[in-house]
This record gives structure tokens, sequence and C-alpha cells, in this order.
């Protein structure tokens, strides 16, 4: 009798093992597909994720605008009937209202008359509102299922001794690399509320790799009409040198090494058989949630982000339209970086400079504002800033003042001008040295 429930036992246990490499593999295949892998549709190379984003905003395009002001209209009267809340804050919710009904509904604009701006405005609204819930959905395949275990036991010992990250933190890289900043930062956020990111990581995660994009880097060197070899050389080597030293520059290497909250989930470094101890670390902490709650979970999360930043994100393109039309603003800001470029024997010492500050609010607005009649070199140098900024009003900083996330925006403006710094030091020495690569 022992025999029988030791085998049935047996074969459960098995039956159990089975099932969860199997769901492991599909999932993760899964989720790889849908952000990673970038396929043609209709002479569009993009990801899944893109490709199911855009055919929801052709086709639902009216619906999404309703959606969006009737979901900051109701968050903005819940938090009027708060008392906690500043009035300034009320305001501008209230303002945001108005200026996204002035968008989506004038056809003379009443709020914002730059039509760049208001198109460069739109495209965010409406990626905000379809790419990251969309992204959400599918983020548990990727994270819940084996596959960050799977990329921590390989990425690790690389990542932790050149950025001082953990080895799962390369899978949100990628996310950042292959989607946009929003979902990259909502991931960050997520496997810190978990306690699967300490605070120092978060920090790092977000000021050095959100704007890590491969779509923008495309977009940039395209728009500046770039060499694509050698823009691309020159940004992974200067991505990697930059973020080895930031990471241990002040206020960086100062930051808490905490969990948001303790869990049985720990640091680990697999020097052999990486692939099974990964699995096996998956099938020791696994979630025992079902599929349909972890995407529930995320999905009500990542809607009310989205909402937030909308509602941020639009105040902040209103008081931009404003500043960036002062030509005496941007000139007393763009000073700052003048004895930088100067001391490096930079070409174009204002364009540079202004070309930064611009790029502080939003990059392709400071695409749109570089001409062909600036020379290739300081356009290329503009291409490589760009694409490696790092730290961006309008994206990882808005995400941050929208979500729970408690990070010091002051840290945030330090480590953007270390990170200029230290990415035109850098750049010089390959311009000097390597010119010919390089034009």
């Amino acid at each position: 009798m022992d025999e029988v429930k030791s085998i049935k036992k047996y074969e459960k246990e098995s039956n159990e093992y089975f099932e969860s490499i199997l769901k492991m593999i599909v999932y993760s295949l899964v989720g790889i597909i849908i952000f990673f892998i970038p396929i043609n549709i209709n002479n569009e190379l993009k990801t899944v994720l893109y490709h199911i984003s855009d055919k929801i905003q052709m086709s639902y395009n009216d619906l999404l605008e309703f959606y969006i002001i009737i979901f900051i209209s109701l968050m903005t009267l819940k938090d009027y009937k708060r008392k906690s809340i500043n009035k300034v804050i009320i305001f501008l919710k209230f303002l945001s209202i108005l200026i996204l009904i002035d968008l989506f509904y004038n056809e003379t604009y009443l709020f914002i008359k730059n039509e760049n701006i208001i198109l460069i405005l739109k495209s965010i609204i409406f990626d905000l509102i379809t790419l990251l819930p969309l992204s959400s959905i599918f983020i548990p395949f990727i994270l819940e299922y084996g596959l960050l275990e799977i990329v921590e036991s390989y990425f690790h010992p690389i990542m932790k001794k050149l950025f001082k990250i953990s080895g799962k933190s390369f899978l949100n890289l990628l996310i950042f690399l292959f989607t946009d900043c929003f979902c990259g930062c909502y991931v960050a956020n997520l496997l810190y509320n978990k306690g699967k990111l300490r605070l120092n990581e978060l920090y790092i995660v977000i000021a050095n790799f959100s704007i890590m994009s491969l779509p923008m880097m495309i977009y940039t060197y395209d728009e500046l009409n770039l060499k694509r070899a050698s823009f691309f050389i020159v940004i992974f080597i200067t991505m990697i040198i930059s973020n080895i030293i930031l990471c241990r520059l002040y206020p960086l290497n100062k930051i808490k090494k905490s969990y948001a909250v303790k869990s049985e989930y720990k640091e680990t470094i697999h020097k052999k058989d990486k692939l099974k101890k990964g699995v096996n670390k998956y099938l020791n902490n696994k979630n025992k949630k079902k599929l349909y709650i972890n995407i529930l979970d995320n999905l009500e999360t990542s809607i009310s982000i989205s909402i937030k930043v909308i509602s941020n994100i639009v105040i902040i393109f209103f008081l931009l339209e404003t500043l960036l039309s002062s030509e005496t603003v941007i000139y007393a800001f763009s000073k700052i970086f003048y004895p930088i470029i100067n001391l490096l024997n930079l070409d174009n010492v204002y364009l540079l400079s202004e070309s930064i500050i611009r790029m502080f609010y939003n990059n392709i607005m400071t695409i749109e504002w570089v001409t062909f009649s600036i020379d290739y070199s300081t356009r290329f140098l503009i291409g490589v800033l760009l694409a490696l900024g790092g730290i961006s009003l309008t994206s990882n900083i808005v995400y941050l003042i929208s979500s729970s996330l408690k990070i010091d925006i002051k840290n945030f403006m330090l480590i953007y001008f270390e990170r200029i710094v230290i990415i035109l030091l850098v750049y010089s020495f390959i311009y000097y040295y390597y010119i010919g690569y390089i034009t």
C-alpha cells in the first residue's frame, strides 16, 4: 500500500514538474515574440507589441480620446474631494483636461500653437494609452515564468561587475531597448515593488538605461542623416564607458541598497550549469497566482499610471512651448555647458549647448530643431547625446512624478549633468583619435 502511495506521489510530482517546465517554455517564448522579435507587416518592421498598438490606435482613435478625457476627469474629481491634495495640482489637472479637449476636438488650437509639439504630444499620448497597458498584459510572460531567472543566471556576473546591478536587470534593459521608456520604467517599478530590485539598482536602471530605445536610435540616425554603422559603434562604446563611470559616482554610489519589501527572492551567482540552476530557482520561487490574475493586477496599475502620466505630460508640453519659444531662457541655461565644450575644443559651442538643454525636455523636438545646415560632426555628436542622454523631462522624470516611486528628482538632475559631461569626454576622445571612422 505504501509503495502504491509512493508511486502516485512520484507521478503527481513528475506531472507538476513537467507542467511547470512546459508552461515556462511556452509562456517565455510568447513573451520573447511579443516584446523582442521584429516582424514585417505592411512594410513596417516592428515588434508585435507595436503592431498591436498601431492597430488599436488606427481602429479606435475616437474611443481612445473619449476614454482618456473621461478617466482623467474622474481622477481629477476624486482628487478634488481629497482635502490633502494641493489646490495648484488640482487646477493643473483641470487645465490638462481643457488642453486635451482642445487637442482632440478643436481644429484651431487655443493652448498649444506649435504644430510639431502637437504632433509629438498626440503620438506620446496614444502610445501611453495603448502601448503601456498592452505591455502590462504580456509582462507576466517574461517576468513570472522563468525567463527572468534564466537571464539573471547568465548575466549576473557581468552586469554586477560593470554596472553594479543584478543580472535580471538585463531583461529590463531589453524592454527599454525594444519598446519605450515608459514600459521599461514600469517593469523596473514592478520588480522593485516585488522585492526583486534594490533601490540603488532602480535608480541606476532608470537613470542610466531608460532612454536606450532602438526605435528612437533608428529614428535619430535616419532623421539626422548619420552613418548607421559608425553611429551604433560610437553609441555602444560610449554607453558602456559612461554607465560604468556613472554608477560609481555620487549620487548613484550613495543610494541605499535596500529592498522595498522583504521576500525570499535573493540574488544568486551561478558559475556553471546556469540554465539548470536558473530553472531550479524559478521552480523554487514561482508565483502561484493564476496568469489572468497577474494580467489584471498589472493592467489596473498600468492604466492608472498611464492616465496620470498623460495628465502631467500635457501640462509639461504646454509650459514647454512657452519656454522653448524664449531664446533668452534657452541661452541662459545653455551657458552651463559652455566651459566644458570649450575645454574639449568641440565646434559649434552654442548649438551643442542648446541641443543639450532642448533634449532634456524632449528628444524628438530636438531632432526637429536640428537642420542639415549644421556640419556633420556636430549633428553626429547631437545624435549620440540624444541616444544616450538617459534622462528627459517628458519621459522618465514625468513617469517618476506620476508613479508611487519615491525617487529624488534632484538626484536625477545631477545625474543628467554628470552624464552629459562624461558623454562629451568619451566622444571627444573617440573623435580626436578615430575621426576618420566617425566622419
